[in-house]
């Protein structure tokens, strides 16, 4: 078998898409008979955990390596309870600050563990290439040094942005001068780059150089056939509209539940529909959702593991969809090729001229407005309820964005560029 070195600090047994994206990556390597070796990092403080997701990886073997970052010696120092409490009560925008403290980002403190680990393990192993899936952007860091020393193909993938990514503000010049000097050096020196958006691939080109156009690859986040096996359907009282996600940033349900507070003060807010939220969410969100005029219609769930969450949006009748407008043209949520194998209809709150929202066009999803637009989503909500209770449009399972295909147009592409692989 071929051997690859992924360096990935989000890994099983955490939960989230961030997790999602490697260890599927890993499961689907392995059938082509590439056997992964995965460094990580021990128990941190996190949103969640999804031990479905560590029953499904198939690396090699993992080394999980101590940190110096605070998400590791909060878990290592401090209560249960307290750690727990700490993370999901800290307001987001005081966290901010604290992330925005240190170079390259937060996880800095992991960068010589990471490298360590690498290095023991190169001297074992013969492996084809080393990989990393960024953020954290600690990790590219970690998986250049050690391409560039021991002359190994970097492949790097980004599942979000980095110096250019909007959400990110850096505390000062040094700090994003610093920043762009290593992503320009890790992004030009990597022999394959993929990215989960062909914005995300335009935005790279345009500020990294032409160069990077032949070795950048799209490879979407896509939906598992066997996450999709064995789910049991249950018929619901209500008709069930269901987001399963976490907020953050610039997305927000607000403008979703002004719009659901329009239409109750006008008299048309549907009857025997429910709204279900599923997720780990910080107070502002819950204060959000629990605290509106039309909190008799909603119900807040905490997050679940990962094949439940996929049987959870089987078992409802329509889904929600948030992407902000605030530079959110390229943005493709994960959940969102899941949603699209569901078949359910999808209220879809995203840049209608985005990245997504072609994606879902092209898919005959139509019921698309801006996030912010409360009006707009008034009115699409009371067409998704009309669906909903007519016949559903008819739509084709889109194999194009299984995990399975996406893998394979990956491979291909790296073998391309790789002749050891």
């Amino acid at each position: 078998m071929k051997r690859l070195l992924l360096i990935a600090y989000f890994y099983p047994p955490l939960g989230g898409p961030g997790v999602q994206r490697p260890v599927k990556l890993v499961k689907y390597l392995e059938k082509h008979g590439i056997s992964t070796d995965v460094i990580t990092v021990k128990a941190i403080v996190f949103h969640s955990s999804d031990n479905s997701l560590l029953k499904e990886e198939r690396a090699d073997q993992i080394i999980r390596t101590s940190s110096l970052d605070l998400m590791f010696m909060l878990k290592k120092f401090s209560k249960p309870k307290t750690n727990k409490t700490l993370y999901f009560s800290t307001p987001e925008k005081y966290k901010k600050i604290i992330r925005n403290l240190f170079p390259i980002d937060d996880k800095i403190g992991w960068l010589p563990y990471a490298v360590k680990a690498g290095k023991k393990l190169i001297k074992q192993n013969n492996y084809d290439a080393v990989m990393t899936t960024m953020g954290p952007y600690t990790s590219g860091l970690a998986a250049y040094k050690l391409a560039a020393k021991y002359k190994l193909p970097l492949i790097i993938d980004y599942r979000d942005h980095w110096t250019l990514n909007p959400y990110i503000t850096f505390i000062t010049k040094f700090h994003k001068l610093y920043a762009a000097k290593w992503e320009n050096r890790i992004i030009n020196y990597a022999s394959v780059v993929s990215v989960v958006s062909e914005t995300m691939k335009e935005d790279l080109i345009g500020a990294f150089g032409i160069q990077l156009k032949k070795k950048t690859k799209v490879m979407y986040n896509g939906w598992d056939k066997e996450d999709f096996s064995n789910i049991v359907i249950r018929k619901n009282e209500n008709k069930v509209i269901k987001y399963i996600g976490n907020f953050y940033s610039h997305r927000t349900p607000k403008f979703f539940i002004k719009a659901l507070e329009l239409l109750q003060s006008r008299g048309k807010l549907p009857e025997n529909v429910d709204i279900e939220f599923t997720g780990n969410y910080y107070k502002e969100t819950l204060d959000l959702l629990l605290g509106s005029s039309v909190r008799n219609v909603i119900r807040v769930k905490s997050q679940v593991e990962h094949k439940d969450a996929i049987e959870s949006l089987m078992n409802c009748d329509a889904l929600l969809l948030f992407i902000a407008s605030h530079k959110g043209k390229g943005v493709l949520t994960g959940k969102l090729f899941e949603y699209l194998r569901s078949n359910k209809e999808i209220l879809a709150m995203i840049p209608p001229n985005g990245e997504a929202a072609k994606i879902l066009k092209k898919n005959k999803h139509k019921l698309i407005c801006s996030m912010e637009d409360v009006e707009q989503i008034a009115e699409n909500f009371l067409k998704l309820v009309k669906i909903m209770k007519n016949k559903k449009v008819e739509r084709k399972i889109n194999y194009e964005f299984s995990r399975s295909e996406q893998t394979n147009e990956f491979l291909n592409f790296v073998k391309d560029k790789i002749s050891k692989i």
